[in-house]
């Protein structure tokens, strides 16, 4: 295998159990993950170790060339995210194929990450290619049908996949829009709402800013910044994006894993 230096506290199992990536499967001490590509990786401390892609694909799947030290110093303003930091010290934000992330977001509507990652794995068995590793994701081009779609597990979701008929071209075009024009264009696509837009941008489009609010995140940012007082979703999200600034979807993570699993 190969392998490349991390630069940050990293830690591989947090950063791709914390739910902004759904076909992976553990091998030994490392992971196996599914994308337009298929490769392994396990990380020693120190080295990130990968095979099947290239050195420049590792960097910016892994963000590699981000200083997520400094990012987690800036976020680090109350005991509640510090406690989340420090729980789970090492996750960073993967940067994700654009169209793949648009799919499997839009899987994550009123799911969980054992259905969506049953139904992207059926799916691309249907439209993937097939390798010694398993099959890779369907590519931009293919033109899903909802019969197939239906006999995959994709229920209502199915009308909105069939119909996301956009080219790479649509999904390079978000990179040269600022965040809020970003958001709008891809809420213009069917089963695209402010949550899932707002996932595609913070996965895929590193746009570190926006605050993923559902209702986890709902609850959480009520129970500790508002003293379990209900709120509204915009208040929420707005809140996040004010009081954690430009690396608010970073926090937004650390708080989702740490009340997942019950540290804060």
């Amino acid at each position: 295998m190969n392998k490349i230096k991390v630069p940050f506290k990293f830690n591989l199992e947090y950063t791709l159990e914390s739910g902004q990536i759904f076909r992976i499967s553990k091998i030994n001490d490392g992971y196996r993950i599914f994308s337009s590509v298929i490769f392994d990786v396990y990380f020693d401390g120190n080295y990130l170790y990968y095979n099947n892609v290239d050195k420049n694909y590792i960097m910016r799947f892994f963000s590699l060339d981000i200083d997520f030290d400094k990012i987690i110093n800036q976020i680090m303003l109350d005991n509640h995210i510090i406690k989340a930091i420090k729980a789970f010290e090492g996750l960073i934000i993967l940067t994700q194929d654009p169209y793949e992330t648009t799919v499997s977001f839009i899987c994550s509507a009123f799911n969980n990450i054992k259905r969506i990652r049953l139904m992207l794995d059926k799916v691309s068995e249907v439209y993937g290619n097939k390798t010694d590793l398993g099959y890779t994701f369907p590519s931009c081009s293919v033109n899903f049908e909802e019969e197939v779609l239906s006999k995959c597990g994709f229920g209502f979701r199915k009308r909105y996949i069939s119909n996301l008929t956009q080219n790479k071209d649509f999904f390079d075009s978000i990179y040269k829009l600022d965040t809020k024009t970003a958001k709008i264009k891809l809420m213009n696509l069917q089963g695209i709402g402010s949550k899932v837009a707002d996932c595609i941008l913070l996965f895929a489009y590193r746009r570190y800013e926006v605050f993923c609010t559902d209702v986890w995140i709902k609850r959480i940012i009520e129970k500790l910044y508002f003293d379990n007082r209900k709120q509204s979703v915009r208040t929420i999200e707005e809140f996040g994006k004010d009081y954690f600034g430009q690396y608010a979807g970073i926090a937004q993570q650390y708080l989702f894993l740490a009340a997942k699993k019950g540290v804060i």
